[in-house]
């Protein structure tokens, strides 16, 4: 069965060969239902897939008595805004959904396919119950379900951020390590870019055959990455990527140009400074030596929020190529952390002919925030990346400037 589906005839062809079935991540709906109870129905499967993330293909009737399925085209007229309503005003908290229409041949009519990310704030409440799904069914979820599923999210949460502490003590430069001294060789001058994507439930090996067998293929699969990256971050981008070299490191294939371990080299790469490593485990690790500088002479000390984007929208694109290599299609754990920030403003501002004033200084040392990331959220990676640099561009006073020059970081809401 090739889904999601994208067309009727894919539908259709499914429901002929009995290739569809509900399951613990699918359900199929024949309507949304004009009633509170129907509307209240579709709010419980909302939530239960909210867990762990799911999908409602509406517009297929089941026939319970035989087990099969039926294509049942609905008026596909302002059925997205319901859903979306739903989602909104039925479920506590709001839940982010992603509804996309399938026409039929029928004008005016066709299918819905619901993509239901699993969400950072799970489980969700419909009229006061926590909501699951089973291996068919939504079930009430105990107070003991509840509270393993918010540890469990907590776990996720500290996984990431020692996930970033582990990939700062890895830094080429040892001055900028955690815990390290600012004046071993080489020391870093400039802050520096840390980002990390874990895979939440891969088998620990799931990207060996990448890591030890493919991992020269590192170079051609970086171009479809590079791909991906808005326009008018490019030029920031294209800076670093013709300079990397493959590089096999212990547990990890990498991509760098300060890896080969010569701190004089290493020392003078440090202003595009750029290594990215990929584990065995499928997890990722991307380290910019460069994402704001230091006072010099006359040039105050600037942060680099391109850079930061450039390169959250570049992992987002490495997680994207692992996923398809290693055939995961789980939820992805990401974080940044950026060092050196402190009474720094954003490059943006550094023609002050352009604009009426400064932006505002970052008034502390770090930047770190932390996301998740379903395989919906890879196909459309500007939520994501928002998650994740909303908050230091708003305290730079850049968000503006970024949402006009990419549209796309200011559709929606961010994820908490």
């Amino acid at each position: 069965m090739s889904w999601p589906p994208h067309t009727e005839d894919e539908i259709r062809a499914a429901i002929e060969a009995r290739d569809v079935s509900e399951s613990n991540v699918l359900d199929m709906k024949a309507a949304i239902g004009n009633t509170d109870s129907q509307r209240r129905g579709i709010a419980k499967d909302l939530a239960s897939f909210a867990v762990d993330g799911g999908a409602l293909l509406i517009g297929v009737l089941e026939h319970k008595d035989t087990k099969t399925f039926e294509a049942v085209p609905i008026d596909l007229h302002d059925v997205i805004e319901q859903i979306e309503q739903i989602a909104t005003n039925r479920v506590d908290p709001p839940l982010v959904v992603r509804p996309r229409e399938i026409p039929s041949s029928e004008d005016g009519r066709g299918y819905v396919w619901v993509d239901i990310p699993a969400s950072p704030d799970a489980p969700h409440m419909v009229d006061g119950r926590y909501y699951g799904r089973g291996e068919r069914t939504n079930r009430i979820l105990t107070d003991a379900d509840v509270l393993r599923l918010h540890q469990q999210r907590r776990n996720d949460r500290q996984r990431a951020r020692d996930a970033l502490d582990e990939l700062r003590s890895r830094d080429p430069f040892p001055g900028a390590r955690v815990n390290g001294d600012a004046a071993d060789p080489p020391h870093a001058q400039y802050g520096h870019l840390y980002l990390t994507a874990t895979p939440r439930r891969a088998a620990p090996n799931v990207a060996q055959r990448l890591v030890w067998e493919d991992g020269g293929t590192l170079p051609q699969l970086a171009d479809s990455v590079e791909r991906e990256v808005p326009v008018v971050l490019v030029n920031e981008v294209s800076k670093v990527s013709p300079y990397v070299q493959p590089f096999q490191r212990s547990s990890a294939a990498s991509l760098t140009n300060i890896g080969g371990g010569d701190f004089a080299t290493i020392a003078g790469n440090e202003r595009w400074g750029f290594d990215l490593r990929i584990q065995t485990d499928g997890s990722i690790g991307l380290t910019v030596t460069r994402v704001s500088t230091p006072e010099r002479g006359e040039l105050s000390p600037r942060v680099l929020d391109i850079v930061l984007l450039a390169n959250v929208w570049r992992l987002l694109g490495w997680v994207k190529i692992v996923a398809e290599e290693t055939g995961y299609s789980g939820t992805w754990d990401l974080g940044v952390h950026a060092t050196e920030l402190f009474g720094k403003r954003s490059l943006v501002f550094a023609d002050s002919s352009r604009f009426d004033d400064d932006g505002f200084a970052f008034d502390e040392n770090d930047y770190q925030e932390m996301a998740s990331a379903t395989r919906v959220d890879l196909e459309e990676p500007a939520m994501t990346v928002r998650t994740l640099t909303e908050p230091l561009l708003r305290a730079l006073g850049t968000w503006q400037h970024w949402t006009t020059r990419i549209p796309s970081l200011s559709t929606g809401s961010a994820r908490p």
